[in-house]
């Protein structure tokens, strides 16, 4: 049986062949003289059991420090939103010095701005339903957020703002398109076929990092007839700006986040008429009470931060304790995801109460529109106005399922002709995980079929066969509890402590072994079996389906996230070396450290 650490078949480095490595293999069996080291007393390869491997793995003497890197890892990141210009940040500035040697970073945005997700929703209403305080780069908070929930307009122009200040798009290539990505073996490289303007390119990757995130590709319905209609068809991740909503009949497909945002929107349009289409309800509740945390007297659901707290907020310390507040109590809250805990029963409770309060009470809204599965088996969110909105005149609401669209509108189960302006897709994203251009991996493994029915992956962030290619947000990340931007710092780190130990030990490749993997996501399965997630409600945490395993969420809380994550496990890693020693990085047998005169050499004695 080969071994899992091995090095690569042609010692290659630097992107030439290592010829003082591949000079002393000997093909003909035989052990050349200068392998009997006469002079030094060192047993010849000949005397071993195993005389031929002996003399493979005999390599010359690199003679230089230990840990000097054999080349400057190339690593190509894909998209420019929060993920990759946080690691950006890890690499120019947290870790300057050290990875200005180890690393050239290069990024592939396909869009001509930085903003990722916040470019492409734009939808009247857009809010991120995270508390402002907690949606921000971890390096560089925010004082400034105008209220407690921030608009997506305000998180773009946050975004860009940061990006500049920090110069994190300084290695960014806007407007460049990865069209595919195929491993090499025989270079240790990603073969990448990159578009601009119409003309393609090939780049190479040492390693390949995923930032493009789970919501980038929207996502529309799969209906009998949608675009025969004659009306205004619009996403929500394409919004139409130059068009007149008001005045119009107007239909919305889907009630996820989006749907959620825009409903109250149209409905307080002048003179619009309004009807929901949504196979079945979904939990809308905040627990929160947001003003009391600065010590205000407003009620509502989204205040306005005061000048004074804005001004105190400047006190980095101020800022601080705010924001930890905030998130030791989303952390706290992970217990109401545990089915049947008293936290959960609370939480239910509390929901019911306020949604029906929010519906008037009315029999037949809260009989469609509050749910009967277990609260957070989909994304629990805030909601502000929408369940409002349906005690309006102009609003109604229809569960039956949409059989058909025809140029006048959408045609239900129930045989009603529903005839309208506009229909809106409030459908979402693709959160398939399979990239939209072609990922080929070690012996022409294709990521898009080994995802095809189950996307599994390494604490998200790797994947088996997919060797140096690394992942924000894989299938089962932090997506459902937490602060997805933290974990994104996470996973940035996990990341650089790789580069460092694959530059130092003169690693060619790294992937995760399949039975890891395997292991990983059968003991999560048994987790998720414990948590609202796995409840009896159709979710993209579930693929969209109502049964099946969780793919898009971590089972377990972003505590202990952080705490796997912390470290990057070698033994869950296959690794295969540049040399056929893998110890080549001891080079002549000094450290850089102790060829310095002015560093301390008994830095160990401590009493």
């Amino acid at each position: 049986m080969a071994s899992v650490d091995r090095p690569l078949t042609n010692g290659f480095v630097n992107g030439n062949h290592d010829t003082d490595t591949i000079s002393s293999q000997h093909t003909d069996g035989k052990v050349p003289e200068a392998d009997k080291n006469d002079v030094n007393g060192i047993p010849p390869a000949s005397v071993h059991t195993n005389p031929e491997h002996m003399a493979h793995i005999t390599i010359p003497l690199k003679d230089v420090p230990a840990f000097t890197p054999t080349k400057k890892l190339r690593v190509v990141t894909i998209g420019a939103g929060y993920a990759g210009m946080t690691l950006a940040q890890k690499l120019q500035h947290k870790y300057t010095e050290e990875m200005r040697d180890l690393v050239e970073h290069t990024i592939y945005e396909s869009k001509d701005q930085i903003g990722g997700t916040w470019i492409a929703n734009t939808y009247p209403g857009v809010m991120c339903d995270v508390p402002a305080m907690i949606y921000a780069f971890p390096f560089s908070p925010n004082p400034n957020w105008s209220r407690f929930y921030s608009t997506g307009a305000e998180i773009l122009e946050y975004m860009q703002k940061t990006v500049k200040e920090w110069d994190l798009d300084r290695d960014v290539q806007f407007s460049n398109t990865v069209k595919s990505a195929v491993w090499q073996e025989d270079r240790a490289q990603w073969k990448l076929i990159v578009e601009k303007d119409g003309s393609e390119r090939e780049e190479y990757a040492d390693i390949l990092i995923s930032a493009r995130g789970f919501l980038s590709k929207p996502k529309w319905p799969s209906i009998p007839g949608l675009h025969d209609f004659k009306g205004q068809l619009v996403h929500s991740a394409k919004w139409d700006h130059s068009f007149d909503y008001s005045h119009k009949r107007i239909g919305i497909i889907g009630n996820g986040s989006s749907a959620i945002q825009i409903l109250p929107q149209m409905a307080n349009l002048e003179g619009t008429q309004v009807t929901s289409f949504q196979r079945g309800p979904t939990w809308i509740v905040s627990r929160m009470t947001p003003a009391k945390l600065v010590g205000s007297t407003d009620e509502s659901f989204n205040p306005y931060f005061r000048a004074e707290d804005t001004q105190r907020f400047q006190d980095p310390r101020e800022l601080k304790k705010y924001r930890k507040i905030i998130q030791g109590n989303i952390n706290a809250a992970f217990k109401m995801f545990v089915k049947g805990s008293k936290e959960s029963q609370d939480m239910t409770e509390f929901a019911v109460d306020q949604m029906s309060a929010k519906l008037n009470h009315d029999p037949e809204l809260c009989g469609k529109l509050i749910p009967k599965w277990e609260l957070g088996c989909r994304r629990v969110t805030p909601g502000d106005g929408y369940l409002e909105a349906f005690t309006q005149p102009n609003v109604s609401l229809t569960n039956s399922t949409i059989t058909n669209i025809i140029p006048e509108g959408i045609r239900t189960e129930d045989g009603k002709l529903h005839e309208f302006d506009v229909i809106i897709c409030a459908t979402g994203f693709d959160v398939s995980q399979i990239p939209s251009f072609p990922v080929i991996g070690r012996n022409g493994v294709s990521l898009a079929e080994k995802w095809r029915n189950e996307p599994e992956s390494y604490i998200s962030v790797a994947c088996p066969d997919m060797p140096n290619y690394f992942i924000f947000t894989g299938p089962n990340a932090t997506v459902g509890h937490g602060s997805l931007l933290e974990s994104m710092s996470w996973s940035a780190e996990w990341m650089v402590n790789w580069f460092r130990k694959m530059a130092a030990e003169d690693i060619g490749s790294i992937a995760p072994k399949q039975d890891v993997v395997d292991e990983f996501v059968r003991y999560g399965d048994q987790i998720h079996k414990t948590l609202t997630w796995t409840g009896g409600c159709r979710s993209w945490y579930k693929s969209n389906r109502i049964d099946g395993r969780v793919t898009a969420t971590f089972a377990g809380s972003a505590i202990l996230y952080h705490q796997m994550i912390k470290g990057i496990r070698p033994e869950d890693f296959e690794i295969r070396y540049r040399s056929r020693n893998r110890f080549r990085f001891m080079g002549n047998g000094f450290t850089s450290y102790e060829l310095d005169e002015e560093n301390d050499l008994s830095y160990y004695v401590t009493n």
